[in-house]
Parts: structure tokens; sequence; C-alpha cells
């Protein structure tokens, strides 16, 4: 919480601001409203139907993803960019893979 003291210093911040530059407060309060807007709050546990995952697309894109972060990080340990670049590729591929694979269906866990 804040003290009084705070919350007029920002009251006083806010209409400086205001007066300065309409424009940008005008711009960041609709910005403000657009993600408000865009993200509606869900649980944490809840899991839409249509969200797709790496493991639900079979074996194949998770060992890829695996092996590709794998040589992601090894190839920064050894500064060994030709393998950090192998990585990134082969991660892609995983997710693309991933993307385009027929989901499997999921035992529903409460």
């Amino acid at each position: 919480m804040l003290s009084d003291r705070e919350r007029s210093q920002f009251a006083l911040i806010e209409q400086g601001l205001m007066s300065g530059d309409p424009l940008f407060v005008a711009r960041c309060s609709a910005l403000g409203r657009k993600v408000r807007r865009h993200r509606p709050p869900q649980s944490r546990t809840a899991r839409p139907a249509d969200r797709r995952s790496v493991h639900a697309a079979g074996l194949v894109p998770t060992i890829l993803l695996g092996g590709g972060l794998l040589l992601l990080v090894l190839g920064g340990a050894a500064a060994a960019v030709p393998i950090v670049v192998a990585g990134i590729l082969m991660a892609m591929a995983a997710l693309g893979l991933a993307l385009t694979a027929p989901q499997r269906a999921r035992p529903d866990t409460p």
C-alpha cells in the first residue's frame, strides 16, 4: 500500500504527464485496455481443449526438442557457434513437427 504522500506524488506526476504529452497518455491508456481485454483471467489449473504441447505430439518431437536444447546449452558452454546453431535448428524443427503432428488424446486428470 502507498502512503498518502506517495499517492499525492503519483497524482502530481500523472497530471504533469497528461499536460505535457497527452498523445502518449492516450496511447498508453489504449494499450492497457487492449491488453486487459485480450487476456481474460484463467485459473492455473484450467487447460483449454485447443492447447497444444510437444509432449502430446509424440515421442519424436519431444526427443528432438530435448536434444536441441541440450545442444544449445552445450554449445553455449563450449562457445561453439555451429553447435548452438544446430541446437536452435533442431529445436525449431521439433516445434514445427509438434505443430503439424496430430495431438494425442490426454487422459482427463483432475
